[in-house]
C-alpha cells in the first residue's frame, strides 16, 4: 500500500488525465521538456510543489515520473489525497488506439496498462477513473470505465 502526506492517506485510486493543449503541441519535444513546460504552468498557477501529476506518458510510450507517489498530487480539486494522477500527452502524428484514437497511442495504452497492473498487484490500487468522473471536464476525453 502507498500512503500520502502527513496524514498517510492510503492510495487506492489512479486518475487519468489528458493535457489541456492543442493536439500535437508537444510533438517532437523530449519528455523532460514537456515536463518542464507543464511544471512551469503549474508553478505559475500557484501549485505549491509544481507539476501536479505523479507521472506523464508520452505518445511514444516513454513514462516520465512526476511527484513522488507518497506526495499528494494536484490533479483533481477535492480528490487528490489517496489518488495518483497520470497525464497522457496527445499526439497527432502517431497511429492511435481504436475508439479512443483521439486520446492516446498504442504505446501509451501498453505502458499505462502495465503501470496500472503493477500498481494493482504491488500496491493494492483498486480503482482507475478519469478526471471527468470527478469534475465536469472533458479530460481525459473518454470514459475510463469503457476503455478498461
Amino acid at each position: 500500500m502507498i500512503y500520502q502526506g502527513k496524514a498517510r492517506h492510503p492510495v487506492r485510486e489512479v486518475v487519468l488525465h489528458c493535457a489541456a493543449i492543442n493536439t500535437g503541441q508537444f510533438d517532437g519535444m523530449p519528455p523532460l521538456q514537456v515536463f518542464a513546460t507543464i511544471n512551469r504552468w503549474h508553478t505559475e498557477r500557484g501549485f505549491k510543489n509544481g507539476f501536479g501529476y505523479h507521472g506523464l506518458i508520452m505518445p511514444s510510450g516513454i513514462f516520465y515520473r512526476g511527484r513522488p507517489v507518497n506526495m499528494i498530487g494536484a490533479h483533481v480539486i477535492g480528490h487528490n489525497a489517496g489518488t495518483l494522477g497520470f497525464l497522457l500527452i496527445e499526439s497527432q502524428k502517431i497511429t492511435h488506439v481504436g475508439k479512443f484514437s483521439d486520446w492516446f497511442t498504442y504505446a501509451q495504452d501498453k505502458v499505462l496498462r502495465g503501470i496500472l497492473e503493477d500498481l494493482r498487484l504491488s500496491h493494492g490500487i483498486q480503482t482507475v477513473t478519469g478526471h471527468n468522473d470527478h469534475a465536469n471536464r472533458l479530460c481525459p476525453g473518454f470514459k475510463v470505465s469503457e476503455w478498461l
